[in-house]
């Protein structure tokens, strides 16, 4: 397909306030896209909004709890009497979980799910009229693009923000690693079920982040930051995988890898267990050392 022009586009970007949401906000706007925001830290989400207006385009903060489809769904009729349309759906509200399969509460299951899981349902279930509206004409505005040959298939993107170890679960991440196994189970589902509207969906599969996501998961533990137990070498910034989410929005992808070395690692471990099985336990015993005595 060529390649899709993204400027006057409009993309709405789920738990927006920091780390690869915030740094997708500023690329896509860089690309000339106008760019939605929300999350449930409105101070934040406001500056992201002014790096975005500093960039020369047009930012809608919107503050949100994604696990709250009513709230959800006041997002993107927001985004729609805004903007006019809605053009791409980045999914990316979630956050992580260091706790042993054993320890981790039926609540915090649930919590987890509720967010990453189902967050990422409520906003593909709110954004999909929108998409299609947009994709038909219905929803215009004077600054919307209009449609050119090179982009006549183009109907609209669905992006979801899954993992790297949603192909092979790590040790005292269970619960984070079976949303993230959920939400990419999901995308693919979409990516068939969407194809004959030609409405895209891609699954992205970050490494560790040098973002909040750490400090989130040490309040949530209790722990001291676990991303002393990340080598730099399995670590990227928020902005290189911003940079290939925003590549993916103009040559459509099944699925988006910021680490390269990474794929191929965990191709290599899917196809051989045993061999996953070992690196696991590996990792495990090094893990076991920085957690409670009860994880251990």
């Amino acid at each position: 397909m060529p390649r899709i022009d993204l400027h006057n586009r409009v993309i709405a970007i789920t738990g927006a306030s920091s780390g690869i949401g915030a740094a997708t906000a500023i690329a896509a706007a860089q690309a000339g896209m106008d760019v939605a925001l929300c999350a449930r830290r409105l101070d934040k989400l406001n500056a992201v909004a002014q790096r975005v207006r500093d960039s020369g385009r047009r930012a809608l903060t919107f503050q949100c709890d994604v696990t709250d489809p009513a709230q959800v769904q006041a997002f993107i009729d927001a985004i729609v009497a805004e903007f006019g349309r809605l053009d791409v759906l980045y999914a990316n509200a979630g956050y992580g979980l260091l706790k042993s399969v054993e320890e981790t509460t039926d609540a915090e299951y649930r919590e987890i799910f509720e967010t990453n899981f189902y967050g990422t349902l409520n906003a593909v279930r709110a954004a999909l009229p929108a998409l299609r509206s947009t994709a038909d004409g219905r929803a215009s505005s004077s600054r919307s693009p209009k449609p050119s040959p090179d982009n006549s298939r183009y109907r609209g993107h669905i992006v979801i923000c899954s993992s790297a170890i949603s192909e092979v679960a790590v040790p005292f991440f269970g619960a984070y690693a079976a949303t993230k196994s959920a939400q990419d189970s999901i995308a693919g589902s979409l990516r068939a079920e969407l194809a004959h509207e030609n409405i895209f969906v891609t699954s992205v599969h970050p490494i560790g982040t040098k973002s909040e996501f750490f400090q989130e998961v040490a309040r949530r533990d209790g722990q001291g930051e676990m991303s002393s137990n990340t080598p730099d070498f399995a670590t990227q910034t928020p902005e290189h995988v911003a940079r290939r989410i925003v590549a993916s929005l103009r040559r459509p992808r099944a699925e988006v890898w910021p680490s390269v070395p990474a794929r191929w690692g965990l191709a290599l471990l899917t196809a051989l267990p045993w061999l996953a099985a070992l690196v696991m336990r590996k990792y495990a015993a090094k893990l076991r050392k920085n957690l409670p005595a009860k994880q251990s």
